[in-house]
């Protein structure tokens, strides 16, 4: 991905749970095929798809029975300006995999500015992590909620900076660790 169009994404695209994207897909495939108003609304949506382009909403619907849940997924990747559903979901784990909101009770500080967080973070201890375009400084309690704790040789490493991290190797490793409990989640 360009750097040109990670700034285009960025515009289009607010903070939202990778759970409530494929929600909206599973909704939009429901109405394609629930004969009522929003079947008519749901089928127009899906001409933005290159290869359904060509079509009428008519025709989209009369074809409903063969759209896939993998095609509203990819309606729902061109409404936010993404080329596929696999971009526009590694974008959303890349910006949302430390965020639980269920646990953003335990988030001692939050920023919209990396050195005001810095700064709270040099006086305050903790880790400094990021969601989306915020930053917080949280303690050992949110960590192990993310099922990060048990890697506190690579957060020395990484100066406990998710944003600037001292050590890009360490990083890589908690990233995953981090994505793997982001898709995990219940």
């Amino acid at each position: 991905m360009g750097h040109w169009q990670k700034g285009n994404y960025m515009n289009i695209l607010k903070p939202v749970r990778l759970t409530h994207l494929k929600t909206q897909a599973t909704f939009l495939l429901k109405n394609l095929g629930s004969n009522s108003l929003e079947s008519r609304d749901a089928a127009a949506q899906f001409l933005t798809i290159p290869a359904f382009s060509g079509g009428t909403t008519q025709w989209i619907l009369d074809q409903s029975d063969a759209i896939k849940l993998k095609d509203a997924l990819l309606v729902i990747a061109l409404k936010y300006g993404f080329r596929s559903w696999a971009d526009l979901k590694k974008e959303v784990i890349r910006e949302d995999c430390l965020y639980r909101s269920s646990k953003v009770g335990l988030i001692y500080a939050w920023f919209s500015d990396y050195e005001k967080a810095t700064a709270y973070h040099q006086q305050h201890d903790g880790y400094l992590i990021r969601f989306w375009k915020d930053f917080a400084v949280c303690g050992d309690e949110y960590i192990t909620f993310l099922s990060l704790a048990k890697y506190p040789e690579y957060w020395r490493k990484i100066g406990y900076d998710w944003v600037k991290p001292g050590d890009l190797q360490a990083w890589h490793f908690l990233n995953e660790m981090a994505i793997e409990s982001y898709l995990n989640q219940k």
